[in-house]
């Protein structure tokens, strides 16, 4: 399945069939909700993450979420909401957003949240309100 969002891989994906089934098996149990890949950068959990996607289908599609570019005070819903192509303002309440959550089947790629810990309310909001 397209992940919205990511630029096309280059080269492929070799190994690591064992995570990958481990992980897909994860993400298709509805009591599954949030998944953290952890460990040292550049050990390749992003590729990991994008690679399982791939293989996923979501009713209402895969979304990957650039975050290494956010200071620690930027707003991680807003985000999100670029990732869906969704504009927010001012006066648009958290609360539409999290309706619009509730309402579909859909897998978010938070890449490089480690600095964001302290938004960890809007990852919770959002797991609540679907």
């Amino acid at each position: 399945m397209a992940i919205h969002n990511y630029s096309r891989q280059l080269t492929p994906f070799i190994g690591r069939e064992t995570e990958i089934e481990t992980l897909a098996t994860l993400l298709q149990d509805p009591a599954s909700r949030l998944l953290t890949l952890i460990g040292p950068g550049g050990i390749g959990k992003t590729r990991l993450a994008v690679e399982v996607a791939r293989q996923l289908d979501f009713v209402d599609g895969i979304y990957f979420v650039p975050l290494q570019s956010l200071n620690s005070g930027d707003n991680l819903l807003s985000a999100i909401a670029d990732a869906l192509q969704i504009r927010l303002n001012d006066t648009v309440d958290p609360l539409h957003l999290y309706q619009y959550f509730r309402e579909r089947q859909m897998l978010f790629i938070l890449d490089n949240f480690e600095h964001l810990l302290k938004q960890i309310e809007v990852v919770t909001d959002i797991l609540n309100a679907t």
